[in-house]
């Protein structure tokens, strides 16, 4: 019995002691087989699905990754005079390994270094010294330094010290032409970003692309020369040259400044082109602003350029668009006879008066514009009718954008035929209720100036960098109406400056060969039917000589005080910048 208790007992304790071992190998092997796993894991997950992410930091370890700036595009006149420009500014820096000798060598020039750098640059002393300190690699010092200034510094040779080139947009021609140029500002991020005109528009073409560069350095900073270099060189931006004359649009912007201030008016705007090309000359808006200090403005809608984003009801200059019509599809012609004896004409339940209410009699063609007759023009235009009206409306360009460059243009809005009434052809006739930019009124009235051919404005003349040249050519949109329309309509304007209105202002210039329309149109309110009786937007368009012209001129007032008649305002603006500009244009007394 001992025995046999004995041998159970032995019996039980290897079961045990077997038990336990193979617990230890289960779980030994379970420890091993995650541990495995998880490094298996993260393996994948390091050189597998994160490949791109971790070598990336591990790049940044041991590759210096520095920018190459790019010049933008510099802006010419068509003489070649430069409007806007990048200047090369720098930024400042010091830096010097982790080697003994650097450090040595730069700590014994330590206090010569920042005296030197505080007083050229103008950086606070205390401020400098605090920045580098004894374990410093790398410390920024200032931006936007003038070649001057980092020539200055070179000279003195400092150890340590480092340029990093940068750019800044400058106008050299200060305000001149701030309109047509736009300006180069900041986004939400504070990057450069063009904006308004041509620095909007053609911001990509300008700007180019920037370049970088990456270089092996090793674990203590310093750049390991013969490691690996791979830059991306810049593009530099391209060179606009533009159809603008300096000299011209410098006395147009005078004579316009001058004139807006001489009749209270809140802004004024000016375009000359020339009619056989297209090409614009001057273009001008004032109030205007200085592109080197845009951020001084307090009210950003001197921004604009009224010339090409204002879009207004321009009133009786649309008389001659009525007139040119009616020639054309023979419904009437020089000669015809219109009668206005009452001074006033109902269309459905509306009466149209003349400006001054009073009847003019009987009109010629010429009289109509002459005496710039609403009830004649009215006549006339129901003569084309609805259809013809709007299809005519659109071949001068009348509610087509015409794109000509320039970022804050707009375009008018020609509601659609099947809307019409026969009221809207009526008032469109005389040139109320219809609206325009003045670029797209100067374009429409150039196509009788162009003898019937309406040309596509532009004012960008070659686009170009060291690689490619884009000329922009002449273009011309398509024929209107006949030469022989044209000159009559021609002749009927040249009667407007002789014999209408304005011919007192005109006789200060006599023996000139002028042909011209003026327009007045009243405003209409903002929160109700019906228009202001003491607010005007005044504008004048003319053209010399009057047969094959060379220059075609709007100026147009917004809310002159003086007067509200176009006659009164406007016309002696147009005058005085012509005076100013004839000469340059080529074009002479008779």
């Amino acid at each position: 019995m001992k025995f046999q208790t004995f041998s159970k007992r032995k019996e039980k304790t290897v079961t045990t002691a077997a038990l336990f071992r193979w617990r230890y190998i289960f779980v030994t092997g379970v420890v091993v087989g995650a541990t495995a796993f998880g490094l298996i894991m993260q393996m994948y997950r390091w050189q597998v699905a994160g490949h791109e992410k971790y070598s990336e930091m591990a790049q940044v370890q041991y590759l210096e990754n520095s920018r190459l700036p790019t010049s933008r595009g510099t802006i010419l006149a068509s003489d070649g005079s430069v409007l806007a420009v990048d200047e090369p500014l720098w930024g400042v820096y010091a830096s010097i390994s982790t080697e003994e000798r650097e450090r040595e060598r730069f700590d014994a020039q330590r206090d010569e270094f920042i005296t030197t750098v505080s007083e050229i640059l103008s950086v606070d002393e205390d401020e400098l010294k605090q920045s580098l300190t004894e374990d410093f690699v790398y410390v920024p010092i200032k931006h936007g330094v003038t070649g001057d200034q980092k020539n200055a510094l070179e000279e003195k040779g400092l150890f340590g010290l480092h340029f990093e080139q940068e750019e800044h947009r400058i106008y050299p021609q200060g305000s001149l032409a701030s309109h047509i140029l736009g300006f180069v500002g900041k986004d939400d991020d504070g990057n450069d970003v063009g904006v308004y005109g041509l620095e909007g528009y053609y911001a990509g073409d300008l700007l180019g692309f920037e370049g970088f560069k990456y270089e092996e350095k090793d674990s203590r900073g310093n750049v390991i020369i013969t490691g690996e270099y791979d830059p991306v060189l810049p593009r530099e931006g391209k060179n606009i040259e533009l159809t603008i004359r300096p000299g011209l649009q410098s006395r147009v912007e005078e004579s316009l400044k001058k004139g807006v201030e001489d009749t209270g008016a809140k802004s004024g705007s000016a375009i000359i082109m020339d009619p056989a090309t297209g090409a614009i000359l001057s273009m001008a808006t004032y109030p205007t602003y200085n592109p080197n200090y845009y951020w001084k403005e307090k009210d950003a809608s001197v921004f604009r350029n009224k010339a090409i984003s204002d879009v207004y009801e321009y009133g009786s200059v649309n008389k001659v668009l009525t007139v040119s019509m009616a020639v054309e599809e023979g419904e009437i012609t020089k000669d015809s006879i219109c009668e206005d004896l009452t001074g006033s004409i109902d269309v459905v339940d509306h009466t149209i008066y003349t400006w001054d209410r009073r009847a003019d009699g009987l009109l010629m063609p010429k009289d109509i514009l002459r005496l710039s007759n609403n009830v004649c023009a009215v006549k006339v235009g129901q003569k084309v009718g609805i259809e013809r009206m709007y299809e005519y409306l659109r071949k001068f360009g009348i509610g087509d954008f015409i794109g000509i460059g320039l970022q804050d243009e707009a375009t008018s809005y020609l509601p659609p035929l099947e809307k019409w009434t026969s009221v809207d052809l009526a008032t469109a006739s005389f040139g109320q209720a219809i609206s325009a930019t003045p670029l797209q009124i100067i374009s429409a009235i150039s196509t009788i100036a162009n003898d019937g051919v309406r040309m596509r404005p532009y004012i960008v003349d070659k686009i170009y960098d060291d690689t490619e040249v884009i000329d922009i050519e002449p273009e011309p949109i398509g024929r209107v109406i006949s030469e022989e329309t044209a000159h009559d309509v021609q002749e009927m304007m040249q009667e407007v400056v002789r014999d209408g209105d304005p011919k007192w202002w005109f006789d200060q210039i006599p023996n000139y060969s002028i042909a011209g329309k003026t327009g007045t149109a009243q405003i209409p309110y903002e929160d109700r039917y019906g228009y202001y009786d003491d607010r005007t937007n005044v504008t004048f368009v003319g053209f010399s000589p009057v047969h094959d012209a060379q220059m075609i001129m709007i100026v147009r007032l917004e809310e002159p005080k003086t007067n509200t008649l176009s006659a009164y305002t406007v016309v002696p603006v147009w005058i005085e910048i012509f005076k100013a500009v004839s000469l340059d244009l080529g074009i002479v007394p008779l």
